[in-house]
């Protein structure tokens, strides 16, 4: 089975195209496959908004509950946040740079972006 990293570049409010990339994941684990990282960029930063709005909330859950039933870092790029004032993170994100994407990539069979 293969072992993906997930990029995900919308905003929350976006929700289409983060609901698509769970709905990704979930059908990814269920084939067996192994989701090693989701690497949020871009606007998606917004998706580790702390305190979380309350229109992203349900969203940010199913993120928070795929990531802890399944080990899954969510992780979000650091320096895009720097830039859009982001200075506090939910705590089911973690804080790191494209390093870590790349790393992730490195490591796995399959990339893919939503």
């Amino acid at each position: 089975m293969a072992k993906i990293t997930l990029i995900v570049q919308n905003s929350p409010e976006e929700s289409l195209k983060s609901q698509e990339a769970l709905s990704f994941a979930l059908a990814a684990i269920n084939s067996g496959h192994e989701i090693a990282c989701v690497f949020f960029y871009r606007e998606a930063v917004k998706h580790a908004l702390l305190p979380t709005p309350d229109e992203n909330r349900a969203l940010i859950n199913q993120w928070e509950t795929i990531s802890r039933h399944h080990d899954i870092p969510l992780v979000v790029c650091h320096t895009v946040a720097e830039r859009k004032g982001i200075e506090e993170f939910h705590p089911s994100f973690q804080a790191s740079g494209l390093t870590a994407l790349a790393t992730a990539i490195a490591n796995s069979d399959r990339t893919l972006q939503f």
